[in-house]
């Protein structure tokens, strides 16, 4: 069983936590990370962020891969395993490409004030993989503890019928391929049939896409935004953002729902997870039961469920809401609608 987590909007989404739900919920065997670098960090509870470090961590029991697809600061990675005490269960491709001080020099130089970027190294690092210029992480010798192949790890797992919970990068939106938004995007495609090339496996071996929105949209950088809310907004939604990495406010927008139908399809999405449904309908924090909502949250979630299935080819239904930063506030639909099974029922606002 393999789920893949990926981002509907422009990232920011809160795909940390529901990774970090996922791989405790379902108990996974292996969290892997897959895509980016130390650019697109996690939040998976309050004052727990990572990087680099799959977001998986928070299950003691779940072994930690980095994927071939993902780019390797060694600094924040070796830091993180210390931080986290998770050196015994972590595993690097040794193919991952690694990201040198004149990858972040030439990233500063230019691309920060250009297109937004966060000054990480992460696309100067990429492109010169494509130049077959790059080292890889069986060339650093702090990281040799810890390689290994990833691909063959997960493909091995999943003939076992382990359950792997893969950990996408980004929005669907912020893809390098997507024409609508680009130079303002990021330095790869970010749907999930790159995070399978990434780890390694074929399209067929994914059985569930859990693509991740939040109830609102929030943007860190450059490019068009729409919808976005000006500073009255702002105030009157009482919502204020700072990016994980960058450390800048985000920009906030209402929620967008053709970019959302955009990524349910460009990912076969076939579940949604919805964040921040407290922030955007008050006295919903820390709700877990979904007929505790308040009625203006469960008409949102009910609309926007029959609006996936309208549009969406494979999308069975929405399966996660949360309510809150910690693993505990959150609202889980699989059992009660049967996600994944033939049984799917329809999210009912009463």
């Amino acid at each position: 069983m393999l789920e893949m987590v990926v981002g509907g909007f422009y990232g920011d989404e809160g795909k940390g936590k529901i990774t970090g739900y996922l791989a405790v919920k379902d108990d996974a065997d292996i969290v892997v990370r897959a895509g980016g670098g130390p650019q697109a960090g996690h939040t998976i509870v309050e004052g727990k962020k990572v990087r680099q470090v799959p977001g998986g961590f928070i299950n003691p029991k779940s072994r930690l891969l980095i994927a071939r697809g993902t780019l390797i600061n060694p600094e924040i990675l070796l830091d993180e395993i210390e931080q986290y005490g998770v050196k015994d269960r972590i595993g690097v491709d040794y193919g991952c490409t690694i990201i040198e001080r004149e990858h972040m020099d030439q990233e500063k130089a230019d691309l920060v004030k250009r297109v937004g970027s966060v000054g990480t190294g992460t696309g100067p690092a990429r492109s010169y993989r494509i130049l077959r210029t790059a080292k890889i992480a069986k060339e650093i010798e702090p990281l040799k503890p810890y390689l290994t192949d990833v691909s063959a790890e997960i493909n091995k797992a999943i003939a076992a019928n382990k359950t792997v919970v893969a950990e996408g990068v980004h929005g669907a939106a912020l893809s390098l391929l997507d024409y609508k938004f680009y130079p303002y995007v990021t330095s790869q495609d970010t749907t999930a049939s790159q995070f399978a090339a990434d780890i390694g496996i074929g399209p067929k071996d994914i059985d569930e896409v859990i693509v991740v929105y939040k109830s609102y949209v929030s943007r860190v950088g450059e490019g068009p935004l729409e919808g976005e809310w000006d500073e009255e907004k702002r105030k009157e939604m009482g919502i204020e953002e700072i990016g994980t990495v960058s450390g800048r406010r985000r920009r906030l927008a209402d929620f967008n729902y053709e970019l959302a139908k955009d990524a349910m399809n460009k990912n076969s999405g076939t579940q949604s997870a919805i964040t921040c449904v407290d922030r955007l309908f008050k006295n919903n924090e820390s709700v877990r039961e979904y007929g505790s909502l308040t009625n203006d949250a469960k008409a949102f979630i009910s609309n926007l469920n029959t609006f996936f299935k309208s549009n969406s080819r494979y999308f069975k239904g929405i399966s996660i809401i949360s309510t809150g930063p910690n693993l505990e506030d959150t609202i889980d639909l699989r059992e009660r609608s049967k996600v994944g099974s033939k049984e799917v029922t329809e999210v009912r606002t009463a």
